[in-house]
C-alpha cells in the first residue's frame, strides 16, 4: 500500500519519491481502476482509446503500451489491426488482470506483458511500430527520458499516440471541470476505490502536466513530428499522435 499524502502538491517538490507514491497508488487501486475509470468518464475511455488505436496502428504493427494498466489500450490496438502487443506497467497487480481480460478476449498468444519502467524498457533499439500510453505521461517524474525512451525503441518511421488529461484554457467549461476534478472525483475515488489519496493526487498532477500545446512543443523538443493533436470531453482530455522521422539523423537531445 501506498502512504496516504494529505498534500499531493509536495509530490512535485525537489528530491521527493513521486514515482513511488504513484506505484503503490495504482498498486492499491487496481481491482477498482476499471470501474473508476467508467465512473469518471461517464465511460467515454473506451471510446478515446478505440480513436487512438485507430490514429496510431497499421495492419500488422507491434505495438508497445507504457503504463498498460488493465489493458484496455491495447486491446483496442488489437481491434485497430496490431500483431503483437507488448503491455508494460510498475504496478504489478494491474499485470495479472490485464493478462485475464487479454486472454478472455482472445488475444492472448499474442499479448505479453513486464513490469517495468516507461524510461527503461526491455526492449532493443527499433524493435516496434508503433509506442502508446493512456492517462499515464504526466505521472512520469522524468517524462522527457520517457520520450527519448520512445524514441529508442521506435522504428524510423514509427507512430506514438498518447492520451492524457491536459490543462485547460481559461473558458466557460473550465470551472465545471474543475468543480468535477477537485470535488467530485476524489470522494467518489475514496468510497469505491478505498485508496484516500489516489484520487486528490489526480486533479494536482494535472495541474502540474502540460498544456496541448506545451505537450506538442515537448514532442518536437524529442524529435517527433506532431501529426495529429485533438481536444477531447470539452478540452480536459488531449489526444497527441506523432511520428519518429523515417531517416533520424541524430539522437532527440541534439536539438531537432
Amino acid at each position: 500500500m501506498s502512504t496516504p499524502v494529505h498534500d499531493p502538491d509536495a509530490l512535485f517538490a525537489p528530491n521527493v519519491d513521486r514515482a513511488g507514491f504513484v506505484q503503490g497508488m495504482f498498486s492499491s487501486i487496481a481491482l477498482r481502476y476499471d470501474l473508476m475509470n467508467t465512473l469518471m468518464t461517464g465511460g467515454r475511455h473506451h471510446a478515446w482509446r478505440r480513436l487512438a488505436a485507430s490514429e496510431l496502428v497499421r495492419a500488422g504493427d507491434t505495438v508497445i503500451d507504457v503504463g498498460c494498466g488493465t489493458g484496455d489500450l491495447s486491446f483496442a490496438c488489437f481491434d485497430a489491426g496490431a500483431a503483437r502487443i507488448l503491455g508494460v506497467d510498475f504496478a504489478r497487480p494491474m499485470l495479472p488482470l490485464a493478462l485475464e481480460k487479454a486472454h478472455t478476449r482472445g488475444f492472448g498468444r499474442k499479448f505479453g506483458v513486464a513490469a517495468g519502467d516507461g524510461t527503461q524498457l526491455p526492449l532493443a533499439d527499433q524493435s516496434v511500430d508503433a509506442w502508446c500510453s493512456a492517462f499515464v505521461v504526466r505521472n512520469i517524474p522524468d517524462l522527457d527520458a520517457a520520450l527519448t525512451e520512445a524514441w529508442r525503441v521506435l522504428k524510423p518511421g514509427g507512430r506514438l499516440a498518447i492520451l492524457e488529461i491536459t490543462k485547460m484554457k481559461p473558458g466557460f467549461w473550465r470551472p465545471l471541470a474543475r468543480f468535477h476534478f477537485t470535488r467530485i472525483v476524489p470522494i467518489a475515488g475514496r468510497l469505491i476505490s478505498g485508496h484516500d489519496s489516489a484520487y486528490k493526487y489526480l486533479p494536482v498532477s494535472v495541474d502540474h502536466f502540460d498544456t496541448p500545446e506545451e505537450f506538442s512543443a515537448r514532442l518536437a523538443n524529442a524529435g517527433f513530428d506532431v501529426e495529429i493533436v485533438r481536444s477531447l470531453m470539452l478540452g480536459t482530455i488531449a489526444l497527441h499522435v506523432a511520428r519518429k522521422p523515417d531517416a533520424p539523423s541524430g539522437a532527440p537531445s541534439e536539438g531537432r
